[in-house]
């Protein structure tokens, strides 16, 4: 019989290496610790992973309702792109100043304006209030992309993990509604389907980056009791997913999350609506968050700017 293998040893050598140094940061889990340490710690993490980011001029916006956000603006900005940033956290942690590094390194790297919603978190306001906030925020920002600097017609949404799900709720959403609707999508690592009987779960579950436990908690921590997870506005690969703008979903080959974001850009396509799939091995759940530490990482996010901008900027 063939040994079990240590998934541990399917990461890049770079990311592999930086586990005892950020194993402070990544456990015990979050159930244990308790929601202000899990946050602090994802605080620390993320100023550590996303240091040295580029100058890029900020500015912050009250889209109104008490909604805020903040504007990133490179010099020069590009073809008049505008991106839409939801961060990540299992909507529970993180925030817009945690997220500043990478919103600046999107910014500078597509040539974009993004504006980075502000979504309300978990427990304190659970959903479906950061799904109203991700859907107000964008709406804005396609009102608004000519006074951001931008083309209305090319404003993105993008999230990473718990951000992307809410990236791909609010397309669904913005479709349903009518009226503008953005002209892409970027689903970094997203959580996009309920319940963990993904291979990639089984796989990958233990590897402390985002563990099976810290799943269970954040969406302890998102959903009430009795709600129903079959909810697209929870699981948008149970929505309908034709007429939805052009896809770049982007998984990390040593993520329990794998499957489930495999699983929506197959769905995208089965459906009609464009989409790339773009599967990066050896890379964890939030690797975009360990570009300071790891060249592997910063590599992988470069190409995945690269391709949103690629995406924004087609006719």
């Amino acid at each position: 019989m063939t040994p079990p293998t240590d998934p541990l040893d399917e990461l890049h050598p770079e990311v592999r290496a930086l586990l005892p140094r950020l194993a402070p940061l990544l456990g015990p889990p979050a159930q244990a610790v308790g929601l202000d340490v899990a946050r602090r710690r994802f605080t620390r993490l993320l100023a550590l992973g996303l240091a040295g980011a580029p100058d890029v001029a900020t500015s912050d916006l009250d889209l109104g309702g008490g909604l805020r956000a903040r504007r990133y603006a490179p010099a020069p900005v590009g073809a008049g792109t505008t991106v839409v940033f939801l961060h990540g956290g299992g909507w529970t942690v993180g925030d817009v100043a945690d997220y500043d590094g990478l919103t600046r390194r999107i910014a500078a790297g597509c040539g974009a304006v993004v504006l980075a919603v502000d979504v309300r978190r978990a427990p304190e306001h659970p959903f479906p209030a950061a799904v109203e906030d991700a859907v107000r925020g964008t709406r804005w920002a396609l009102d608004h992309a000519a006074g951001l600097g931008g083309d209305p017609s090319r404003v993105a949404v993008a999230g990473d993990s718990g951000g992307g799900n809410l990236a791909a709720v609010v397309c669904q959403q913005l479709r349903d509604a009518g009226g503008a609707q953005p002209a892409a999508q970027l689903l970094l690592y997203p959580n996009v389907a309920r319940g963990a009987d993904q291979p990639s779960v089984a796989a990958y579950g233990d590897v402390p980056f985002l563990t099976l436990s810290d799943m269970a908690w954040y969406t302890r921590q998102y959903v009430p009791p009795g709600t129903d997870l079959g909810d697209p506005r929870i699981s948008p690969l149970e929505g309908d997913l034709a007429g939805l703008p052009p896809a770049l979903v982007v998984t990390a080959g040593v993520d329990a999350l794998r499957d489930s974001g495999r699983a929506y850009a197959a769905a995208l396509a089965a459906a009609g609506s464009p989409a790339e799939l773009l599967d990066l091995p050896g890379l964890p759940h939030g690797f975009a968050h360990l570009v300071a530490l790891s060249s592997a990482a910063e590599r992988a996010l470069d190409d995945v700017l690269a391709r949103l901008g690629r995406l924004l900027t087609r006719d």
